[in-house]
């Protein structure tokens, strides 16, 4: 009789073990190898021909070791979004650390995080796709994202303040209006869809509005 492959697990089972040590090191080398096949088998099949059997046999181990460290494909598609988030992130605080006028830096943040998610998904269509879907169903570690990078925009403008170049009484607000009115260009499912726009040069005009309806320092009250 033929043998049935094992169904994508769904249950509530922690995934992993606590450790320490060796082990832990060893747990994560391994946690590290199932997250590069299954980000090569992502990009190769796509999501849907792609089954926790076949990132288990490119790793030349069993399934249910995989199942140790994710319970589902959904949880693989998650950490690596994250990771591909976290070199966003990274490009963001560059720009934040540079010696440059506030309000240029401002600028940089959303051009340079729009430039790196079009150079992303150009050079990649189908894990750029993956990772629009996992940002689209609202993922925990997508509104952590969010957050950080909210929070590098406040350290920008409260820097600003220190400098006089504004006078911005609630700097979070400003990081909230910043990310909302420049979400065509740095949501990756909408870098995406209008990639053929001179999107570039919208982020610089949106910012330049921005920039330019902000109190100057002179008038600041308190």
């Amino acid at each position: 009789m033929q043998r049935q492959a094992p169904t994508e697990r769904n249950d509530d089972m922690t995934s992993g073990a606590t450790l320490s040590g060796p082990e832990s090191e060893y747990a994560g080398k391994t946690r590290a190898r199932i997250l590069a096949a299954a980000e090569k088998r992502f990009r190769h099949y796509g999501f849907g021909k792609t089954t926790i059997v076949d990132i288990a046999s490119d790793c030349a181990m069993s399934h249910a070791n995989v199942y140790r460290f994710f319970r589902n494909k959904t949880e693989l598609v998650d950490a690596i979004a994250a990771g591909w988030l976290a070199k966003s992130e990274r490009v963001c605080r560059g720009v934040a650390d540079r010696p440059q006028p506030a309000t240029d830096r401002l600028v940089d943040f959303v051009v340079e995080l729009h430039r790196w998610k079009r150079r992303e998904h150009l050079r990649d269509t189908r894990t750029h796709e993956l990772l629009s879907l996992a940002s689209f169903n609202g993922r925990p570690f997508v509104t952590s994202h969010l957050g950080l990078l909210a929070a590098i925009l406040v350290e920008i403008i409260e820097d600003g303040n220190r400098r006089g170049e504004f006078a911005v009484d609630d700097p979070p607000t400003l990081a909230r209006v910043i990310q909302t009115a420049t979400m065509k260009f740095c949501d990756p499912r909408l870098v995406a869809q209008y990639q053929d726009e001179p999107l570039e040069d919208q982020a610089r005009e949106v910012m330049h509005a921005l920039i330019g309806g902000l109190p100057p320092a002179r008038t600041r009250l308190g």
